[in-house]
């Protein structure tokens, strides 16, 4: 293999394992974002029971849920397991996008555009809050950036 082309020019961050939230909030790690092109992350579902989650990306000046504020973003659905289908390429403002029972074994892509954040904030995770009646639902969490500048070992996002 001559090259890496992801492992080169995505920086890829680990946002979490696979992990049962049943009821639980859940945040990806914080990611620093102010030497990247793009911010994008991938969530993965398990089976959802009962309820909903609330899906929304904060923006931070610091790696810490203080002070975060939601911000608009785009995303796209995925379609049932084993299915080569994406919904369309829906926007939603600072209230985020509502995951549902429905939505059982599905990825949820989210995109943000880096130069709507605010001047201060260098650092983004995305917020997950579940319904009280949630009983099981897993889900993992990856972050991309698409980096400035290519390297094999690339800056640290912490």
């Amino acid at each position: 293999m001559k090259s890496l082309k992801y492992g080169m020019n995505t920086h890829i961050i680990p946002g979490f394992a696979p992990l049962d939230i049943a009821a639980n909030d859940f945040n990806t790690t914080h990611v620093k974002v102010n030497n990247a092109l793009s911010y994008a992350c991938l969530l993965a579902f398990g089976v959802i029971t009962a309820d909903t989650i609330n899906i929304t990306v904060e923006e931070s000046t610091a790696a810490a849920t203080t002070g975060a504020e939601a911000i608009g973003f785009g995303y796209r659905l995925s379609g049932d397991t084993a299915t080569d289908t994406w919904g369309a390429l829906t926007t939603c403002d600072s209230l985020g996008a509502t995951i549902t029972a429905n939505d059982d074994n599905k990825m949820l892509w989210i995109e943000v555009d880096l130069a709507e954040m605010s001047t201060d904030c260098n650092y983004l995770s995305v917020l997950g809050v579940t319904g009280a009646s949630m009983s099981a639902c897993v889900v993992s969490a990856v972050s991309f950036l698409e980096t400035r500048y290519g390297q094999y070992d690339p800056v640290s996002t912490t």
